[in-house]
């Protein structure tokens, strides 16, 4: 999507409406494998696990929205849920342990987006962070990898850390 920005949403500055933003600004960003959309008019659809502030605020900014023709739909879901059918899961914060395992439940190519210190190591994508009031993001490219999504440079380079794979 050419000239899509991603660093600085022009949202209210509740933090759920920034990460809101970001959650659909990074759909464009990312080029899931062959096969995922079965149709051009399937939803792409972005779960939101544990946070219903966040919830309501990607609903509001969804209403009526497309990304490359298709239209984006935000679901709730709760923590023990199957993440069949989606594309984005955004877990919130939780113990250390329920993330891994909330991670290790999603399978297949879901961008899984997490935000909390250390979320990257057990396999999340993208890891929300707040410095000096500003929400940021950090990318694992082996996570990425390991759930055969590609992250486009443009988002690589507006991230706050990107780990690389593991030689």
């Amino acid at each position: 999507m050419a000239g899509a920005a991603v660093a600085q949403p022009v949202l209210p500055q509740r933090e759920s409406a920034v990460k809101a933003a970001f959650l659909f600004k990074f759909c464009a960003f990312i080029e899931w494998p062959a096969g995922v959309f079965k149709r051009g008019d399937e939803p792409l659809l972005i779960g939101i696990a544990g946070d219903d502030s966040l919830a309501a605020d990607l609903e509001q900014l969804l209403a009526g929205r497309t990304l490359e023709g298709r239209p984006v739909k935000a679901l709730r879901v709760g923590s023990s849920e199957p993440s069949a059918g989606l594309h984005v899961l955004f877990l919130a914060y939780r113990p250390d342990a329920a993330l891994r395992e909330a991670i290790a439940a999603v399978s297949g190519p879901v961008l899984v987006v997490t935000e909390q210190p250390g979320a990257l190591r057990p396999g999340s994508v993208i890891n929300f962070s707040t410095l000096a009031g500003r929400v940021r993001f950090s990318v694992s490219l082996g996570a990425a990898k390991t759930r055969s999504l590609k992250l486009s440079s443009r988002l690589l380079a507006v991230a706050q850390d990107v780990e690389e794979e593991a030689p």
